[in-house]
Order: C-alpha cells, then structure tokens, then sequence
C-alpha cells in the first residue's frame, strides 16, 4: 500500500497529516458509555421517530406537494435536527437560484439540513461504495417527506439534463453537490473532486459542522450507513451549523481541481481546519486496509 502522509493544502507547507487523521476518531468508534446507559431510552425514541416519519410520508401522500416546505421543518425538529443557519432562510433562496453548492460531508443525514431553502436537487450516493438495495427507499422517503429531489452521483445523463434546463432559464433549482465525496471527521477536509464545479455555474461554498451528545460519533469509520442513521436518530438532538459563503465563479483559464480547491480552502478556512490533499480513493484503501489488518504507513 502506497504512503498515506502527505502535506495538507494550506499556506504552510510544513504541515503534515496522515490519513488516519481525517478518518479516525479520538473517541471510542461508537460512543462512550454515556450513549450506552441511554441506549435502552434511545430505542424507545427511534421506535416514535420512524412512527412519526412514517406518518408524514402518509401525511405528504394525501397532502399538496407545496405543503412539505411547510411541514418538514416540523419533521425535522420532531426528530431532534436543529439547524443555525449564518443568514435567513429568505436572504440565501434568492441567491441560490441555478447555482451549485458545495458542501463539505459530515454525516449520512446531511441532506436533512436544508430542503426547505429554494428548490434543491441533492446528489445522492458517494464515490466510495455502491448503492444498497436500501438506499433508493431512503432517498424516496426524503423526497416525500420534504419535496427535495435527489439525483444519483453516477447519473451524468440526468445530471447534464438538469444544467441544460438551467442554461435554458427553463429551472430555478439548486444543485447540492457533497464535493468531498465521503464523509470527514471534521478534523479536515477530503479534496474536492472538480466534476461537478466548473460547469460554467456559480458555485456556493456551503461549510456544515455537526454536533452530536453522549459522545456519540457521527460518523464511525467502519460502520455502516443505516446503522449510523439510526443511531442518530436515538438521540435526544443533534446539531448543524450551516454557512453559506459568497459564490465563487471560475477565472477564465483556471484549471477546474484549482477551482475546486479553492471552493475547499474557503470552506476549510471558515471551520479553522485543514485542507487537505487526501482523496475519497485513499480513504478507501485506508478503511480497506484497517479492516484486513494490514499495517498502515
């Protein structure tokens, strides 16, 4: 296996990091024994929430589509989201409108942050694993629940559709674009991969911090996508801070990966946290290395 230390992007080259620095947690890979003592409690509350979820996917079947911006905030707060954005709701709807934004990926519950502002179309799945049979239930049950659209990271048909309407003034949407491509541990950010940022849009930097109680890790390296989601879910709350940044245009000759590493250091800077050049590729050689045992360099 090739060497995981490399220098991070930022302005101080000496800086060193190793991949398992954004990969791994100091806490314990689940939680501390706070989450286990509350975790009998916790079953009870995720038994209520899916009730309450499966409801308003009832509830927003016999509804008017209009109604799920209204209801789902609702929803959100029902199932102890908390979301503080940096600006209203109001101000950045009306600058959003056939823009792509990037965001860094903290969590499997991202997507739960902001569907209620202008008209998103979220890109679904990640570059380091398949799509499970589950996942097309979820990404259905989010569409019903809050009206968001989610469009598959491999869908480049679908996709390219979608920018032609823009450039057609045909759709006022907003491409959410989870640029990293994998989650972080919130201690730096994977590189951003440039597919989806120089389409000849603005883009707007999107930086997302999450909060979690009990010790309870967002996101543990070697767990799986569900049992994360529902182990969330369990909690009393958890908390996203959301900052939109000013858009960014592409300067004429400007290679897209400097483009896109620009968008990253920007949304690396807002967090005070490193930049780096690690790839979703090594964190998947990483994950496959811890899990077969084999000494990382």
């Amino acid at each position: 296996m090739r060497s995981l230390s490399v220098g991070v992007t930022t302005t101080d080259d000496s800086d060193m990091l190793h991949i398992s620095d954004i990969c791994d947690n100091n806490s314990p890979e689940i939680a501390n024994p706070l989450f286990w003592f509350y975790c009998p409690f916790g079953i009870v509350v995720l038994v209520i929430r899916l009730f309450i979820i499966a409801s308003f996917v009832f509830f927003s079947v016999v509804t008017p589509p209009e109604w799920r911006r209204v209801s789902f905030p609702v929803l959100r707060w029902l199932l102890g989201i908390r979301v503080g954005l940096n600006r209203t709701k109001r101000a950045i709807g009306q600058e959003i409108g056939r823009t792509v934004v990037a965001v860094n990926h903290v969590s499997v519950i991202d997507y739960w942050v902001t569907p209620e502002i202008g008209h998103p179309v979220v890109v679904s799945g990640t570059a380091l694993r398949r799509e499970n049979r589950l996942d097309p239930i979820i990404f259905k049950t989010m569409e019903l629940v809050s009206g968001v659209r989610f469009l598959p990271a491999r869908d480049a048909r679908g996709i390219a559709a979608l920018l032609e309407r823009w450039r057609l003034k045909k759709e006022a949407t907003t491409l959410y674009v989870p640029a990293e491509m994998t989650i972080n541990n919130g201690r730096g950010l994977f590189r951003f991969n440039p597919t989806l940022l120089s389409r000849g849009f603005p883009v707007v930097p999107m930086a997302l911090t999450i909060t979690t109680c009990l010790g309870l890790v967002p996101h543990p390296l070697m767990s799986g996508g569900l049992a994360t989601m529902l182990r969330l879910l369990m909690l009393p709350r958890v908390r996203f801070a959301v900052a939109y940044l000013p858009a960014q245009h592409r300067a004429p000759g400007e290679a897209p990966q400097h483009f896109a590493d620009r968008i990253q250091r920007m949304i690396a800077d807002h967090l005070g946290i490193p930049a780096t050049a690690f790839t979703v590729e090594d964190k998947r050689l990483y994950r496959n290395a811890k899990s077969s045992g084999a000494r990382v360099s």
